[in-house]
């Protein structure tokens, strides 16, 4: 849990028929990451493979036509969980051959049902505009017996018919009003067909909107829309078997389209993964990084496929040079318990740990949480947020992380709405197992400041463990080491005996003054010293030494440094009192809440605008300043605590699935 979990470096070589074989293997373990051969030495050498590119497009085009069927069934629900990964290879045929039975069998009817629907929708969008025309009683059949008159209808905005009329004084025409609808006229316009043009740009530059009439329509405008309407019926009839179809075909294909699709997306993964791998004449080599628990697995597993025709290697990291050197980093992946693990996003964001350092998602997760908890104290609250927690973990499956940290958080929450008295503002109905913020602003700052002095202390411990796994000894007298976490305590013990029991006797701070000027001196010359040996040994084995500043010059920056170092110590610890500023805020928006509610039941303390405005106020507090304190707490994690020993620069693991759906997206 404080450790990423442990890797081997595997190296497979595989004969290229059971290649495939390999390929679904490896996809049932998922946890392989993989290592691009050509930062190998035989990727420099040319032996890289290719990527099948006929079996790759076969699977292109089976992804294009499940996905068709899904789109067109409008299938939504979740991907089942495949029974085990495809074998390229193999299984093409048997898939290919179960969707085009489904398309044989899906198509026509998805045909049918469109061109119903399409011609049912043209069918009442047409009625529809027919309908305009009804109170003037157009007659299609004169109309079209018109020889030198040119006629359209549509709607006009009805502040622009004096600028249409004005526009066209220079031609015969007539524009005559059928009905109004709001501010839009439906109108029918006329004039000579030599003049056809000259009125059709009028009308554009009006904004007349036509209604797009067909051509052929003969009879009174009533009794083209009756024939129209008597037409309906049938087609909603094919409209509605082709949905009830559409409803057959989904509930019968809906699982096997789903797992067709996710079958075909992970044996196109699988197969652009081979342009990491190597090949010499009929040999595959591929290597990659594999926890080892799941080592022994999965050298059974390829054996067993292959008929003990491949090699499968492990090599452990401290065996591996580059890796000692730091020119391979170990990619990390995460070994956290499902209550944890949500918080490795947030780990995440801030950087990834190298492989020596802890892991520090169980303390991010432990302190966010006693944070957000303490600024955010409300049991009502805490209530609402669990809730909303668990809604989210249970019906919203993509964002089930998120779900689980609303319920911690709203669990701390409602724990500290005990400890404060609070319920939904309401401070009479249960009492205060420990303090209320708004009462004991003092003792509370007091507490936010000694929790910040506990994760500060906290950070500079781990910043210690990770010099020591690092073997980087001589940061141990730098300001983020031993000598900057004792010159910390000190004056942290200090500020701690004159709380507890007043200011500290004469002996007390000499001796505090003298240990403190000791390790300011230590951490102004360490760095200094450190360059001069550096200087001095090149020098002894015949090596130029490269350009550096001066001696004085760096004493400088030494002491600058170190005087930031400790200033920023003190800006850190204060940084905390911010817990019990946003608990007081908290505890401050109720009262203006439940001042608003007075004020809009003039001071009734009852009714239903009371009470409504009681549950907007609260609403308002949750989501606001939930938002807030979340971006506070955060603020605090990163900028105060993992700023004392994270130095990040590592590499996320990534599985072979995972990092190839990343690239080809």
């Amino acid at each position: 849990m404080f450790r990423p979990v442990k890797l081997f470096r595997v190296t497979i070589q595989v004969p290229d028929k059971y290649m495939s074989q390999v390929l679904g293997i490896l996809g049932d373990f998922k946890l392989l990451h993989l290592i691009n051969i050509n930062e190998t030495q035989l990727g420099k050498l040319g032996y890289v493979a290719g990527v099948r590119t006929d079996l790759l497009n076969r699977y292109e085009k089976v992804l294009e036509r499940v996905s068709r069927l899904v789109r067109e069934l409008e299938i939504s629900e979740p991907v089942p969980p495949l029974p085990r990964a495809p074998r390229p290879e193999k299984d093409i045929y048997e898939m290919e051959e179960r969707l085009s039975g489904i398309e044989e069998e899906v198509s026509s009817y998805l045909a049918e049902g469109k061109r119903a629907e399409k011609e049912l929708k043209k069918k009442q969008e047409l009625i529809s505009r027919l309908s305009l025309l009804e109170p003037a009683g157009i007659d299609f059949s004169r109309l079209s017996a018109l020889r030198f008159v040119y006629c359209t209808f549509g709607m006009l905005p009805a502040e622009n018919l004096d600028r249409l009329e004005e526009s066209l004084s220079d031609i015969h025409h007539s524009l005559v009003k059928i009905s109004e609808q709001k501010d839009r006229l439906v109108m029918a316009a006329f004039c000579l067909k030599q003049d056809k043009d000259v009125l059709d740009r009028a009308l554009r530059s009006a904004f007349f909107q036509e209604l797009e009439i067909p051509p052929g329509l003969s009879g009174p405008v009533s009794q083209v829309i009756k024939e129209f309407q008597e037409e309906l019926p049938g087609l909603e009839e094919k409209a509605r078997a082709a949905q009830e179809a559409k409803e057959e075909f989904r509930s019968r294909f809906s699982q096997t389209l789903l797992l067709l699709r996710e079958q075909a997306y992970v044996a196109r993964i699988l197969l652009k993964a081979q342009a990491r791998f190597g090949k010499i004449d009929h040999t595959y080599l591929l290597t990659g990084w594999l926890p080892v628990h799941l080592y022994e697995r999965l050298r059974d597993s390829i054996m067993k496929a292959t008929d003990g025709q491949a090699i499968v290697d492990k090599v452990d990291p401290e065996d591996i040079r580059e890796v000692r050197e730091g020119i391979i980093k170990i990619p990390i992946l995460f070994n956290n318990p499902l209550l944890i693990r949500p918080f490795e996003k947030l780990t995440s964001l801030y950087g990834t740990p190298s492989y020596q350092e802890v892991e520090p998602t169980v303390f991010l997760a432990l302190s966010f949480v006693l944070l957000f908890g303490m600024m955010f104290g409300d049991v009502g609250h805490g209530l609402v947020l669990f809730l909303a927690g668990l809604y989210i973990f249970r019906r919203l499956y993509r964002y089930m992380d998120y779900g689980i940290i609303l319920m911690e958080c709203g669990v701390s929450s409602a724990l500290f709405g005990i400890l404060y008295g609070s319920v939904f503002g309401l401070e009479d109905i249960i009492p205060a197992l420990w303090l209320h913020p708004m009462k004991d602003i003092n003792r509370f700052m007091m507490v936010s400041a000694a929790i910040g002095v506990g994760m500060i202390s906290l950070g500079l411990i781990l910043n210690l463990i990770n010099i020591f796994r690092r073997k980087k000894y001589a940061e141990l007298l730098s300001a983020g080491g031993l000598v900057g976490a004792l010159l910390y305590w000190l004056l942290a013990g200090l500020a701690i005996r004159y709380v507890l029991s007043g200011p500290p006797a004469p002996i007390e701070i000499n001796i505090a003054k003298a240990v403190s000027g000791l390790l300011l001196l230590i951490m102004i010359v360490e760095r200094p010293l450190r360059a001069l040996m550096k200087r001095r040994k090149a020098r002894s084995k015949g090596i130029k030494p490269a350009q550096q500043a001066g001696l004085g010059t760096m004493i400088l920056e030494s002491v600058i440094e170190a005087l930031d170092s400790v200033l920023r110590f003190l800006a850190n610890t204060v940084s905390f009192v911010r817990v019990a500023a946003f608990a007081l805020t908290h505890a401050a928006l109720f009262v203006g809440v439940f001042s608003i509610a007075d004020m809009v039941s003039h001071g009734s303390g009852s009714g239903v605008p009371y009470y409504l405005t009681l549950v907007i106020g609260n609403l308002v507090i949750i989501i606001l300043e939930g938002m807030v304190v979340s971006i506070q707490t955060i603020r605090l994690e990163y900028y105060e605590f993992f700023s004392k020993f994270f130095r990040g620069g590592g590499e996320p693991f990534q599985p072979i699935v995972a990092r190839e759906s990343e690239e080809s997206s």
